[in-house]
C-alpha cells in the first residue's frame, strides 16, 4: 500500500535528507579536523604578540623588524593550515562520492516503493562521473586562491593596525565555511546522480521536493515535475525580484550552496492516500511562505515580498495561511508561531 503524502514528505525531508547531512558532516570532519580551533589559537597568539609589541589592538604598529616578524609568523601559520587543508580535502571528498551515489540509488528505490506501494529492484549503482571527480579536486584550487588572498593582506605594506591583521587572518579562516559549502554541493550532486539512475529505471518524471525550511527560490520549484531527461524551468522564485524571465532551465537540485532539495522519481499513476503528493508539497510551500518560515540568513523583506506574491497569485490558499500572510504584510513582520 502506498504511503500517505505526509509519510512521503517525512521520508524525503527528514530521513533521507538527514542521511545526506550525516555524510556531509563525516567528510567535513575528516577534512577540517581541528581547523576551527587552530585558527582561534592563531588569532589569539597573534593578538598576544601584537599587544606585547605595540600595547594593544587599538595601538598602531610601528614599522620595522617586530612587525615583520609577527606578520611572518602569521603568514607561515596560514600557509601551513591552508596547505594542509588543500592536501586533505580532495581525497576526503573523492572518497565520499561513491557512497553518495549509492545512497541516492538506495534512497530513490526506497521512495519508489513507498510512493507506488510496489517493491522494485534496486538499479545497479553507476560509476562516479568525471564531472563529480573534477569538482572534488577543484577544492584544492579554491583553498589556494583564498590562501593567496590572505597572504596578500598579511603584508607589511598593508598592515599597520590590528584590524588589518584581523582582516588577513579572517580571509584565511573564511576558507572553512567555503569548504563546507563545497562539500555539501558536491555530495548532494552525487546523491542526485544516484537518484537519476532510479528515475531512468522506474519513472517517467522527476518531482522536486524542497527542504522543510527552504528558501523562496526552492519553494517555487517544490511540487513541480519535469519529464525524464528534461530540465526544470529556470529563474523561478516566490520573490518577484529574484525571478529571471529568460534564465536557462535547471537540471535539478542542488539549486544553490547548502541546498538539500531532492528530485525524486515520480509517476502520476502513483496515488498516495489523502492529498496527492505534488499538491501536498505545493501546499506546504504556501504554508512556509505565508508563515514566514525560513532560515535566519534569508532577509525578512524577501519573505514579505514572497507572501505578497502568494496572495496575489494563489486563489485557494488555506484560511490560516491567507490570514498569516495578510497579517505579515500589514504589520511588516510574521507573527510568532503558536
Amino acid at each position: 500500500m502506498p504511503y500517505s503524502s505526509d509519510d512521503l514528505m517525512h521520508l524525503v525531508q527528514d530521513d533521507h535528507t538527514g542521511e545526506v547531512i550525516d555524510l556531509e558532516n563525516q567528510i567535513a570532519a575528516r577534512t577540517l579536523g581541528g581547523s576551527d580551533r587552530a585558527f582561534e589559537d592563531l588569532i589569539r597568539r597573534t593578538l598576544t604578540a601584537w599587544t606585547g609589541a605595540f600595547g594593544g589592538p587599538n595601538h598602531t604598529a610601528l614599522p620595522g623588524d617586530v612587525l615583520r616578524r609577527i606578520l611572518a609568523a602569521a603568514r607561515t601559520a596560514v600557509t601551513r593550515l591552508l596547505d594542509g587543508l588543500a592536501g586533505r580535502a580532495p581525497a576526503a571528498l573523492s572518497d565520499g562520492l561513491g557512497p553518495a551515489v549509492a545512497m541516492g540509488v538506495r534512497q530513490g528505490t526506497a521512495f519508489v516503493r513507498a510512493a507506488s506501494g510496489r517493491r522494485r529492484r534496486e538499479p545497479r549503482v553507476p560509476v562516479v562521473s568525471r564531472v563529480l571527480r573534477d569538482e572534488a579536486h577543484r577544492i584544492r584550487g579554491m583553498v589556494a586562491e583564498r590562501r593567496d588572498r590572505a597572504l596578500f593582506l598579511l603584508h607589511p605594506d598593508r598592515v599597520s593596525r590590528w584590524s588589518h591583521m584581523l582582516a588577513g587572518l579572517g580571509a584565511a579562516r573564511a576558507v572553512l565555511p567555503a569548504i563546507r559549502a563545497h562539500i555539501a554541493w558536491v555530495i548532494n550532486t552525487a546523491v542526485h546522480e544516484g537518484l537519476d539512475t532510479v528515475v531512468r529505471a522506474t519513472a517517467p518524471l522527476r518531482l522536486w521536493v524542497s527542504e522543510a525550511d527552504a528558501c523562496v527560490r526552492c519553494l517555487a520549484y517544490t511540487g513541480r515535475t519535469a519529464k525524464r531527461g528534461d530540465p526544470f524551468p529556470g529563474g523561478l522564485s516566490w520573490d518577484p525580484r529574484q525571478r529571471r524571465a529568460r534564465a536557462a532551465g535547471v537540471d535539478g537540485p542542488p539549486l544553490h550552496p547548502h541546498c538539500r532539495c531532492r528530485a525524486v522519481p515520480w509517476d502520476d499513476a502513483w496515488t498516495a492516500s489523502g492529498t496527492p503528493f505534488p499538491l501536498a508539497l505545493q501546499r506546504e510551500a504556501h504554508r512556509s511562505i505565508g508563515y514566514g518560515n525560513g532560515r535566519p540568513s534569508e532577509p525578512r523583506t524577501v519573505r514579505l515580498r514572497a507572501a505578497r506574491e502568494l496572495l496575489r497569485t494563489v486563489d485557494d490558499l488555506l484560511p490560516a495561511v491567507e490570514t498569516r500572510a495578510r497579517t505579515a504584510i500589514q504589520t511588516g513582520r510574521f507573527p510568532a508561531a503558536t
